[in-house]
């Protein structure tokens, strides 16, 4: 072979071998940006920043067990506690939330009712029981009549979160431990509706939070605990908040598919019991106070595209 060829032969190889290397550079690249892709999906929650709230009200001690709450205008929240059945207004003010109302309506002798999430609906208020039942109250800023609905749902169950459905006009009860399904695994947790004309409480979940979808989103063994619910005003997607174990919050599409799963900052949300948004889309969660801290309802803003 004369010098001519060999040189040509070895330059097309030297093309063809940076060719192979560069796609397979390229390749290495295209598969960490779908990593990346992932990790973007799984670290956020939707489109809010849950590692920076835009703001925070410290609570007072009354509230140190707060478990539910529920924007009701600018400067207020309707709030609730584990220990007593009482509607607690809240007024924000600035760094530090104060009672402005309490509508106590329920009699006990017990320490500890735990009365679990609130819902409003017009003007009437829903509070949920951790054993199944929900106390309808009627014109709830003046507690006239009061009304024990029974779900169906009981203590095995641990109702924790409740929320209104503008798109259904009902309710929506997550349990916190056994979905009631016969045929799902324990790790299986539900979310149920309660028709708000008949009181009754629908035979089919309206959804199920599968630990199997969960994995494969965040890629890894999540114990899902739903400890609060709340719709999105604009998508009517549905976060679902899990305070036991892993602390984290998974958003579904109204029909039941699983869009985003979030850790959240065990730091900031200890025991994170509440979730609520305002018309706006602003999310608030709160969060019980613990070793001699106070609670905290912190505020989420949507991140800007």
């Amino acid at each position: 072979m004369s010098i001519q060829y060999l040189t040509k032969y070895v330059f097309l190889s030297l093309i063809i071998l940076s060719s192979c290397v560069n796609n397979n550079k390229d390749k290495k690249d295209n598969d960490k940006a779908l990593v990346a892709g992932r990790a973007v999906a799984v670290s956020s929650a939707g489109t809010y920043d849950m590692s920076k709230p835009v703001n925070k009200w410290e609570l007072p001690p009354q509230l140190n067990e707060i478990s539910g709450i529920v924007k009701i205008d600018n400067n207020h929240i309707l709030a609730i506690e584990d220990l007593h059945p009482t509607l607690y207004t809240l007024n924000l003010d600035k760094g530090k939330a104060s009672i402005a109302d309490t509508v106590s309506f329920y009699e006990t002798a017990k320490d500890k009712f735990d009365i679990e999430d609130v819902a409003v609906i017009g003007n009437d208020a829903y509070a949920l029981w951790s054993h199944g039942s929900i106390f309808k109250i009627t014109d709830w800023k003046k507690g006239k009549q009061v009304k024990e609905i029974e779900t169906g749902l009981d203590k095995k169950n641990n109702t924790e979160g409740l929320a209104y459905d503008p798109v259904t006009g009902n309710l929506l009860i997550a349990c916190k431990n056994e979905s009631g399904l016969a045929d799902e695994k324990k790790s299986a947790r539900a979310l149920y509706e309660l028709d708000i004309k008949s009181e009754k409480l629908l035979e089919k979940p309206f959804l199920v939070i599968e630990s199997k979808d969960l994995k494969a989103m965040s890629g890894d063994k999540v114990k899902f605990f739903p400890s609060g619910v709340a719709i999105h005003p604009a998508t009517h997607d549905i976060y679902v908040i899990s305070t036991k174990d892993t602390k984290c919050m998974a958003q579904f599409s109204h029909d039941g598919q699983l869009k985003s799963f979030t850790y959240l900052d065990k730091d900031l949300l200890e025991q994170p019991e509440g979730i609520s948004f305002d018309p706006s889309g602003n999310l608030y969660i709160s969060t019980e106070g613990k070793h001699g801290q106070p609670a905290y309802i912190y505020q989420f803003g949507l991140i800007k595209q």
